[in-house]
């Protein structure tokens, strides 16, 4: 039998290549290493700090693991940092969000009745307090600061009855939420004031009706025994 010279080679098990699905360490390559003792410390310290040469699926590899943990603790690092930015932008924006929309809905609340037409009322209302001002330019101090405010709420309240009670609520609650002790003892001067109007306006009407039959008993009287009608 003739020999085939031209026969297959399997360089798997003749250990040419390593197989696909391993990873083996290649040889020290001592024939090509430096002879000297300097240059053999050099290269040992070399190859230390660069990690054992590997084959994987026939691709030389080296694994330095110095450098492997200094760049891990720096993508760490950077990831922290991205995560906290994130996390912090994700936090402000959702305050902003959560305060812009309770700002437009308290706004929008406050105009509840769409009859009222919000540009000629508040034109009416900058009329007014420019009225107050003009009015009191020659006094004291007290009557031009007060006097535009009080011509302006006037006005407020007459042309736009129903923002005005929305506006007054909400001025009351944001008061009685930041300043509790002073809103009492609002709530109790208003309530003194309130009945003692009440009280003076009652006992006022009272007088007033018994005066007019007084007045009217007195005419007919006098009607029935003079016949004069007064």
């Amino acid at each position: 039998m003739a020999p085939n010279f031209y026969r297959e080679v399997d360089l798997v098990k003749e250990h040419v290549i390593p197989p696909v699905s391993e990873v083996v360490v290649s040889s020290n390559a001592n024939e090509a290493a430096p002879q000297n003792i300097q240059s053999k410390k050099v290269s040992y310290e070399l190859q230390e700090f660069l990690g054992e040469n590997k084959l994987a699926y026939g691709i030389s590899l080296r694994t330095p693991e110095p450098l492997v943990n200094f760049f891990g603790k720096i993508r760490v690092k950077l990831t922290n940092c991205t995560d906290y930015l994130a996390n912090k932008i994700n936090r402000t924006s959702s305050v902003y969000y959560d305060s812009e929309r309770k700002l437009t809905s308290t706004v929008a609340s406050l105009h509840s009745d769409p009859r009222e037409e919000l540009l000629p009322g508040f034109t009416y209302i900058l009329v007014a307090a420019m009225s107050g001002s003009i009015l009191t330019r020659n006094r004291n101090v007290f009557l031009r600061l007060t006097t535009p405010l009080l011509f302006g709420l006037s006005c407020f309240s007459y042309v736009l009855p129903s923002t005005y009670r929305n506006t007054k609520h909400l001025a009351y609650n944001i008061e009685k939420k930041n300043f509790p002790l002073l809103v009492n003892r609002q709530d109790k001067v208003y309530n003194a004031t309130k009945k003692v109007t009440c009280t003076t306006a009652y006992y006022t009407r009272n007088f007033a009706a018994t005066v007019e039959r007084g007045y009217w008993r007195t005419n007919r009287a006098i009607k029935e025994w003079t016949g004069l009608n007064v």
